[in-house]
Formats: C-alpha cells, sequence, structure tokens
C-alpha cells in the first residue's frame, strides 16, 4: 500500500515521462463530476503541492471507484485508483498505461 508521498512522486514521474494521469473530482452537494488530465494543459506538477495538504484515502478498491473509470480501463479491476478526500465530495486519480502523443 501505498503512501500519500509515494503516490505523489509517482504521479510526479508519470508526467514527467508523458504517461496519461487522470483526474476526477466529485461534488457531492451538486453531484457533479469534473474529469481532468495532464493532456489538457493543466499544470499537474503545480497541483501536487496542494495534494500534500488533503486528507489522502489510499488505495481506492473497484467497489467503491468512480464508474467513471470503466471509459479508461479496459479492466477497471486491476487499476491502481487513489483518493483523496475534498471538502464538499472526493478526488480520484489514476496514471494510465498509455502516453501523451508528442
Amino acid at each position: 500500500m501505498k503512501t500519500k508521498e509515494d503516490f505523489l512522486l509517482d504521479v510526479r514521474a508519470a508526467i514527467k515521462e508523458n504517461r496519461v494521469v487522470i483526474m476526477m473530482l466529485y461534488n457531492a452537494e451538486t453531484d457533479d463530476f469534473c474529469v481532468l488530465s495532464n493532456g489538457y494543459g493543466i499544470g499537474f506538477d503545480d497541483m501536487l503541492a496542494e495534494f500534500m495538504e488533503m486528507p489522502f484515502i489510499g488505495h481506492i478498491p473497484i467497489s467503491k471507484a468512480f464508474e467513471e473509470w470503466q471509459d479508461y480501463f479496459e479492466n477497471p479491476d486491476e487499476a491502481e485508483i487513489y483518493g483523496f478526500e475534498l471538502e464538499d465530495g472526493e478526488m480520484q486519480m489514476a496514471i494510465l498505461e498509455c502516453y501523451l502523443e508528442a
């Protein structure tokens, strides 16, 4: 089981390798999802420092993973999805096995 620091170091390394990182934010108050990826020019590196301050849920079992992960993984059971608590919901993040086009 990875610690928050280990996971965020893995995310940083994946970004440097141009691997796709997906972040899903769920707002419980509005029941809305927002999906972000490092492929859309989002400054993930800048955001990583903020994640250090968020409560870390840890590894998310597939039974508690957002259904939307099925759009990104052929076999969601094998996905390594990690979560963070948000003030009004939850954020789940995963590193995909694909790369951004240069």
